[in-house]
This record gives C-alpha cells, structure tokens and sequence, in this order.
C-alpha cells in the first residue's frame, strides 16, 4: 500500500530562488540608501553653520567685530553630529567665512564635501549652491 500524505513546505530550490531575489534587491537598493544617507546628513553642516552664523552675530553686537570659532562655538570644532569640521575664516569687523568640511564617511559626498557661508557688510553667500538645498 502506498502512502497519499502530502509534502509540506518548500522545495531547496525554492528557497534558492527567493534568496537571489533578496540578493539581487539588496544589491540594488544600498547604494540608493547610501545616497540618501549622505544627502541627509548634509543637514548637520547646513545646522550648524546657521547656529555659527547667530553666535557670531551675537558676538558681533558686544564685541564690534566678528569672532573666531573658539569664541563663538566654544568646547568643539565639530558640528553637531560630527559629520563635518567646522571653521570660521577671514574674521572681520565687517566679514566672516563658515565653513564645513566633510569627515570620515560623509567625504563621499561629492561636490558637498565643504560647504560655506561668506558674509560680507550684511550680504551672505552660500556655497556650492546646490547643497544648501
């Protein structure tokens, strides 16, 4: 007499077949995220330049002329995060240079790698352009 009972659950092959799948969409999507990622953390030295910018107008308002980064983001020369250095250069009575540079991982970000804010007599100019967004 033969046996009629019923095979229960997948065949290796099946399995095979779903696990290639999952291979071949996780291949796909991580340097999407990746991508994603970095753009993201963009906002942690656009963050922290603004923060900078206030301190130094604040500092302006007591002290007639702009401060160095140590006067004005006291404790660090990081951003929030730490994604970017932070700098401030040509510090004058009238004008002011922030700038981010990219650290560790966050360097892959091409094109964005530093991102400044020159303020001069009141007018501020943002670059590269296309990272403030």
């Amino acid at each position: 007499m033969q046996s009629t009972q019923q095979q229960k659950g997948f065949s290796i092959v099946e399995v095979l077949i779903v696990l290639v799948i999952l291979t071949i969409l996780v291949a796909a999507l991580t340097p999407a995220y990746r991508n994603y990622q970095i753009r993201s953390n963009r906002s942690d030295a656009i963050k922290s330049i603004l923060a900078i910018q206030i301190a130094e107008e604040k500092y302006r308002i007591t002290n007639m002329s702009y401060g160095d980064l140590a006067a004005v983001w006291p404790g660090t020369t990081n951003s929030y995060n730490n994604y970017y250095q932070m700098s401030i250069t040509n510090n004058t009575a009238s004008a002011y240079t922030i700038t981010a540079t990219a650290l560790s991982a966050q360097a892959d970000d091409t094109g964005c790698t530093t991102m400044t804010l020159t303020n001069t007599n009141g007018t501020t100019t943002k670059s590269p352009s296309n990272c403030w967004q």
